[in-house]
């Protein structure tokens, strides 16, 4: 940038960040932060029924390559989803009250907060993880109200 602009002329300055990593797979940008619409569920439902809809979503591994930079080739990986938890539930914040989120695999298993799920073989190429999100009564007072909560996912090679 010269030491004094010239008349009319408007400088600015753009700053970036990143960091290179060596892994199996790279995450899809549209994946990496993802906002889930739950829905509105009627009270007298979770009452009746204890649960609610899944409410699917994905995450798409892009670029899967078994040879890493530098040491032994992957063969699985695991996804570990995190976040605040009571059991095997997610917890959530907010004026609703009584009720929990349950994350479900592809299969229809509970993934558990903070474990891993099974080992899966790395394939090169891209793929896509299916997952399932359903409210679910925590056994707690039901209130009606609005809800919400962050659940973080972390991918690691084996």
């Amino acid at each position: 940038m010269p030491a004094q602009a010239a008349p009319g002329e408007i400088w600015g300055k753009v700053s970036m960040q990143g960091s290179i990593v060596d892994t199996a797979c790279a995450i899809d940008t549209g994946s990496y932060e993802q906002s889930i619409d739950m829905g509105i569920l009627p009270i007298g439902l979770l009452r009746q029924v204890g649960h609610g809809p899944v409410q699917p979503f994905s995450i798409a591994l892009i670029g899967c390559k078994l040879t890493p930079h530098d040491g032994d080739n992957w063969q699985t990986f695991s996804v570990t989803f995190d976040g605040p938890a009571n059991g095997e539930w997610f917890t959530v914040s907010g004026a609703a009250k009584g009720v929990a989120l349950s994350l479900q695999d592809a299969s229809g298993q509970t993934v558990q907060p903070g474990l891993a799920t099974s080992k899966q073989d790395i394939k090169p190429g891209d793929h896509v993880l299916n997952y399932g999100l359903r409210l679910v009564s925590d056994e707690t007072p039901l209130r009606p109200g609005e809800y919400q909560t962050a659940i973080r996912f972390k991918l690691d090679y084996y």
